[in-house]
C-alpha cells in the first residue's frame, strides 16, 4: 500500500524548527512546532512577531536552516476552513490597499514606492512596506488610510536590497534571486571580492536588480585564495622548426 508524500510527518531541521511559507513573496520562516506533529503541504495557523497568519509547511522550502538569526514563528494548530476564508479575505484587502496607496502617492506627488501590504488574521493592524529616497511626511495619508480601512496603519521603510527581496525576480544567471530564495540575511559585499574573482568591474555586470553589488559575489570568494595558491599549469613549448 503506497503512502502519499503529504501523509509523511515532517521532522525538524534544526532543533524543532521547520520551514513554513507564510508569504509566497518572502523566504520561508522557521517555526517551532512544540508537541504538534505537522505534515508536508498542509496549512496551519502560525503566530509571528507581527500577528497570526496562515502558513503552509513545505519540505522543499528554502532556506535550509543552519543557524537562523532572524525572527521565528510558532505553529498553533491546524488551519480550519474559517481560517482559510479569513486569509483569502485579508489577501484581497492587501491588494486593495496596495493599489490605493500607489494611486494616492502619484496624486500627492510623494516620491515613494509601495512594496507590499500585510494584514494579520487577528487585530486591526496593517503593515505597509515601502522604499523612499528621502524622508517623507505621510501623516495625512495615514489618517486617510485609517478612516478608509478602519485599521491602524504602520508604515515600515525598506532598503533597496530588502525591496528587491520582497519583489523577487530573475538574476543575470537566469535563476531566482538569492535573497528571495535561500538567503536568511544580507552579507557585506565589496568590489574587492569581484577583483579577487577576476571579474569585470563594470557596474552593469556586477550589480543586481537592487542596484547594489550582487550578493553572489560573496558566495565563493573564500575559495579563491586556495585556488590562487595552486601552481599554474605550464603550457608546452612549441616544437622548434
Amino acid at each position: 500500500m503506497s503512502t502519499s508524500f503529504a501523509e509523511i510527518p515532517v521532522t525538524s531541521r534544526v532543533e524543532d524548527l521547520i520551514p513554513v511559507i507564510i508569504d509566497t513573496d518572502l523566504p520561508a520562516m522557521p517555526c517551532r512546532t512544540g508537541a504538534l506533529e505537522v505534515r508536508h503541504d498542509t496549512y496551519y495557523l502560525v503566530e509571528t512577531p507581527d500577528g497570526q497568519f496562515l502558513g503552509r509547511v513545505s519540505l522543499f522550502a528554502l532556506p535550509i536552516f543552519r543557524k537562523r538569526s532572524g525572527p521565528t514563528g510558532r505553529i498553533i494548530r491546524l488551519a480550519s476552513a474559517e481560517d482559510q476564508k479569513r486569509s483569502a479575505d485579508t489577501r484581497h484587502i492587501e491588494r486593495e490597499i496596495e493599489g490605493y496607496l500607489r494611486r494616492r502617492t502619484r496624486e500627492l506627488g510623494l516620491d515613494m514606492r509601495t512594496i507590499k501590504a500585510r494584514l494579520p488574521l487577528t487585530g486591526r493592524k496593517a503593515m505597509v512596506y515601502f522604499t523612499a529616497e528621502s524622508r517623507l511626511d505621510f501623516r495625512p495619508l495615514l489618517r486617510e488610510l485609517g478612516r478608509r480601512y478602519r485599521r491602524r496603519i504602520e508604515m515600515r521603510p525598506l532598503g533597496v536590497r530588502d525591496g528587491a527581496r520582497v519583489c523577487g525576480g530573475l538574476g543575470p544567471c537566469g535563476r531566482c534571486l538569492c535573497c528571495a530564495t535561500f538567503m536568511d540575511r544580507f552579507h557585506s559585499v565589496t568590489v574587492r571580492m569581484a577583483k579577487r574573482q577576476r571579474l569585470s568591474l563594470n557596474p552593469t555586470k556586477i550589480s543586481g536588480l537592487c542596484g547594489r553589488l550582487m550578493c553572489c559575489l560573496a558566495h565563493e570568494v573564500d575559495q579563491y585564495p586556495e585556488v590562487g595558491k595552486r601552481p599554474r599549469r605550464q603550457r608546452p613549448a612549441p616544437p622548434r622548426k
